[in-house]
């Protein structure tokens, strides 16, 4: 077995680590602080081309595969949470059209995002619960050309500043009576609401959004009526868990690094923090964690890189999303412990990792909702 990373994708870590340790670091707190969308920061990644990293290059993308995108999610993570999850959530949508749509579709709604022209959003969860995707309440009914389009999103990372918005929609009963749409933002009927006040990710927009009589054109349907729990799912898994176990990875080593560099420099009875045994056996679980963890996430990415779907390999992608969002969690709370009172200090970078830790977990699919996955897998 090999386990190196390909030439191409040891290139493009080391691309993004630098681009992440040069130019994110230097403003990554400002932007928590200010809380203010990064627009700039947007385009800058977009021509790096890490927005379209699974997108074909006739749709503007930069193909380097699923491996790449973890990776490259992993790093920006490391530095810049809050960009994690905007790798994380804005291939959704891109993805749910890429894999459903028809070409016309393809070639008007992917080329701008990929390229930092416009943003967008995917929108499932409701306040039913996005654990329950079959307890959607949005309501799309078709009247001549238009679906009319009632209901509400919450929770949707993108949703106020999205220029596009991917949805899922009730249209008929049971499991194929679901449909998902495209509604361009300026559309009647289609707003979205106040910015959640998040823990973490804290420059990410993150909002409910309203549709009351939104009148949408049925050219505006991905794939066909009835497909809608199928690309949601599709994406949510391919797309969604395996980029929110890149955005944990990266909170986790970001962790690992704040909290050794803290123990290295705090003296403590006459040593370095770093020499008492304590210390090192809370550093050494967090190594060896977090080895496990981007093993994990690697793996499951490199399977849908040899072709697997996302349902073959829903126990494998449904345990790295688990491990590593709980790792972060983990190493993220050993870092403030380490820091000791000055820990909780937002000045430092170990709280805030902490926060932003804790957003991972419900990302995607919650813990429980991940050891269901694995519970009911037939190999079990």
């Amino acid at each position: 077995m090999d386990f190196n990373l390909s030439e191409e994708q040891t290139i493009l870590r080391t691309t993004i680590r630098n681009f992440a340790e040069k130019e994110l670091a230097p403003i990554a707190t400002e932007l928590d602080d200010k809380g203010e969308f990064p627009y700039n920061v947007i385009k800058r990644i977009a021509d790096l081309g890490l927005i379209g990293i699974v997108i074909p290059e006739k749709y503007g993308g930069s193909p380097m595969g699923h491996l790449a995108r973890v990776v490259a999610i992993e790093e920006i993570s490391r530095i810049y949470p809050s960009m994690g999850l905007f790798l994380q959530a804005t291939p959704l949508g891109l993805w749910t059209i890429l894999q459903f749509g028809n070409e016309k579709q393809k070639l008007e709604y992917i080329p701008p995002v990929v390229k930092g022209e416009k943003i967008m959003c995917m929108a499932v969860t409701e306040p039913t619960g996005g654990s329950d995707p079959m307890a959607i309440k949005t309501v799309a009914k078709r009247d001549g050309d238009k679906y009319v389009v009632n209901g509400s999103k919450c929770f949707i990372t993108n949703g106020s500043v999205a220029d596009l918005c991917v949805f899922t929609a009730k249209t008929g009963s049971g499991s194929r009576g679901f449909s998902t749409f495209i509604v361009e933002k300026g559309t009647s009927g289609f707003k979205a609401g106040v910015r959640e006040k998040h823990t973490g990710f804290r420059s990410m927009e993150i909002t409910e959004l309203f549709f009351k009589d939104c009148r949408i054109p049925n050219e505006n349907l991905i794939g066909e009526e009835g497909d809608g729990m199928k690309t949601a799912i599709t994406s949510i898994s391919e797309i969604g868990r395996t980029g929110n176990a890149g955005v944990a990875l990266g909170i986790a080593e970001a962790a690992y690094e704040v909290a050794l560099n803290f123990a290295k420099e705090r003296k403590l009875y006459g040593k370095p923090l770093s020499q008492l045994q304590a210390v090192q056996f809370m550093l050494a679980n967090m190594d060896v964690e977090i080895e496990a963890a981007r093993w994990l996430a690697y793996y499951a990415a490199w399977l849908l890189d040899t072709g697997k779907t996302g349902k073959e390999i829903a126990k494998e992608i449904a345990r790295a999303k688990l491990y590593t969002a709980e790792v972060a969690r983990r190493a993220a709370l050993d870092a403030v412990q380490i820091h000791g009172a000055y820990g909780t200090l937002l000045e430092f970078k170990a709280i805030r990792v902490l926060l932003d830790s804790l957003e991972t977990i419900a990302a995607a699919g919650t813990s429980e909702i991940m050891r269901t996955i694995i519970g009911r897998d037939p190999q079990q």
